[in-house]
């Protein structure tokens, strides 16, 4: 930690020390960059263990950004327990090892991570430090000046942990202050998401597992996973709610509740710590018993956590990164990846103006891009929500997130495609048909879930990786150690993607359509058609072109054989669907 003279004028300051802002410095450094770097935060060592923040889970974006763009693979190896991937049970009362639960039996072919913020961000400031970065921490930073002129200093006036007021000058600003989102509120970005969703969240000492809550004697359902289920994010899953287990090493256990303000109010669940005991009684009774006789190390909670922005990314040498700028959900533990591709763009935006190149137009280019994804993000999750109870329409809906995020989005990250202009428009226009069935496929789980009382089809187990070897395969052919190195092949394997993708979609759509129209199933049960007009009122069809494909028909009987062996038909089923036939 340094003192740095007021009068120092500094190429880049981030406002902020936490996993952003420390990412953002360290990636710099690696990077060969020699620009002076000074970082602030409020907070002072030793930061607490556990306790500390949340975000504590990572899927394979953020992971990789941890252990490979930040070198600290063998740390992460050492001190944090890598995550048996996402893992989902269905259903909130009775019998738990009745509940329909998706998960992986083993862990994953890429890396993520369970981490510890304060065990994580103590490394962090130790390696910037060693990066010769300057750091002071107890700094409170009081105001930022942007200077809109192109060649004049931004300002930023802060105060020491003496109580010292500063001033140091920058040619950079990063806001990575989290929810305090100073420069987003002082220029006028902010912007509210939709469908409000609040969350509370307790850290307890020693380990809460599922599986605990069902008898050794159960041998069938113990054998299902082969590594410890205990290392995976569990959600447990209910009307409008999902609840979050997420293990802290060594033995420490994270656990918040998520739901829908107009399903689940906030003052059912918050603000106190007792209230949230009391709907988990209620709603979630396994866990609720789980967790008498451990330590609450700390309890918090948080309104209308999701938020999104006009502007993250400015050519005027100032960006927002992490919460500060936009945050999504928890539910796919995507908060770090979002982290990534802005550091990303912010890293590519110095080297521009340090190369004396004009930065407006690829910072439009970069903001664009991270406020799409996170509002896609954002969108994608909020209306699944109400569907949660569902469990086969949202296990679908999360294999289709998969085939979509691990196809044609985790490769631009992986490959830094999306960091080039031009790749991205060529990969628009690969990933086209996506985009719109995207929207289309949202309407049909969302429509779906609204008729899912009659139950025609059920599952018991999911295995996202070894069930589905077509999503392995196209997941493993992206992998970075394993992919092509030239971007020719690269964007080959994403248009092989988006044909899988739409093979996907006329399997789901004859599944929906046969649980919900049997009567109208003949009609499609064989028909090739034009995904981007799919949807549940058989009446829209015709006019809507569903029987005018875009495309050559294809077979997809792997789909269809994967599929069929994880979901299984009800008798009333099989009736109303041989009646619909003759």
């Amino acid at each position: 930690m340094i003192a740095p003279s007021s009068s120092r004028t500094y190429d880049l300051v981030i406002c902020g020390g936490g996993l952003a802002g420390l990412g953002l410095a360290r990636q710099l450094r690696l990077s060969g960059n020699s620009l002076s770097i000074l970082v602030l935060d409020p907070i002072e060592r030793p930061l607490p263990h556990a306790g500390f923040k949340i975000g504590e889970s990572t899927v394979e974006i953020g992971a990789y950004y941890y252990h490979h763009t930040l070198q600290m693979y063998d740390y992460l190896e050492s001190a944090h327990l890598e995550k048996l991937g996402l893992r989902y049970f269905f259903g909130s009362t009775g019998d738990f090892a009745s509940r329909p639960e998706y998960g992986a039996r083993r862990f994953l072919p890429a890396k993520s991570y369970q981490i510890d913020r304060g065990t994580f961000e103590t490394r962090l400031r130790e390696l910037v430090v060693d990066d010769r970065v300057d750091l002071v921490e107890g700094a409170r930073v009081r105001d930022i000046d942007i200077d809109e002129q192109d060649d004049q200093p931004h300002t930023v006036h802060w105060i020491d942990a003496n109580g010292i007021e500063h001033q140091t000058h920058a040619r950079w600003v990063i806001d990575a202050m989290g929810r305090r989102r100073y420069l987003q509120s002082r220029l006028g970005h902010m912007k509210k998401a939709p469908r409000p969703r609040n969350s509370v969240w307790w850290r307890v000492k020693g380990k809460v597992s599922v599986n605990d809550w069902v008898p050794r004697s159960n041998v069938e359902w113990h054998q299902r996973a082969e590594d410890d289920r205990w290392q995976s994010t569990c959600h447990l899953m209910g009307e409008g709610y999902w609840v979050w287990i997420i293990p802290l090493a060594p033995d420490n256990t994270s656990i918040g509740i998520v739901a829908l303000d107009d399903v689940h109010p906030y003052h059912s669940y918050g603000p106190t710590p007792e209230k949230a005991m009391a709907w988990l009684r209620t709603h979630e009774p396994d866990l609720a018993r789980a967790m008498d006789g451990h330590d609450v190390i700390d309890f918090g909670r948080l309104k209308s956590y999701s938020h999104s922005s006009t502007r993250v990314i400015s050519g005027k040498r100032w960006a927002c990164t992490g919460v500060s700028g936009v945050f999504a959900d928890p539910y796919y533990s995507v908060g770090t990846n979002i982290i990534a591709y802005s550091n990303g763009f912010i890293q590519r935006l110095i080297e521009k103006d340090q190369a004396g190149e004009p930065l407006e137009e690829y910072a439009e280019y970069a903001n664009r891009y991270v406020l799409t994804l996170n509002d896609a993000i954002t969108e994608n999750i909020s209306r699944g929500m109400r569907n949660l109870r569902v469990g086969p329409v949202t296990a679908l809906k999360t294999i289709w997130d998969y085939y979509i995020g691990w196809g044609t989005s985790d490769p631009q990250y992986y490959h830094e495609l999306y960091l080039d202009p031009a790749l991205a428009r060529a990969i628009s226009g690969l990933v086209s048909r996506v985009v719109v069935t995207q929207a289309r496929m949202l309407a049909l789980f969302e429509a779906w879930g609204q008729h899912a009382s009659q139950r025609r089809v059920q599952f018991d187990y999911i295995d996202y990786i070894d069930d589905l070897p077509t999503l392995k395969a196209m997941h493993l052919r992206t992998l970075p150690h394993r992919s092509p190195t030239t971007v020719r092949e690269q964007l080959a394997y994403m248009r092989d993607a988006v044909d899988r993708i739409e093979e996907v979609a006329h399997v789901i759509f004859r599944m929906a359509v046969r649980d919900v129209h049997p009567d109208e199933y003949p009609r499609i049960a064989s028909a090739w058609i034009n995904i981007e007009a799919i949807g549940l009122d058989p009446s829209l069809w015709e006019s809507a072109g569903l029987f005018r494909p875009r495309s050559q028909p294809r077979e997809f009987s792997a789909h269809q054989a994967e599929f069929s062996r994880l979901f299984r038909w009800t008798e009333e089923e099989a009736s109303a669907l041989a009646a619909a036939s003759s």
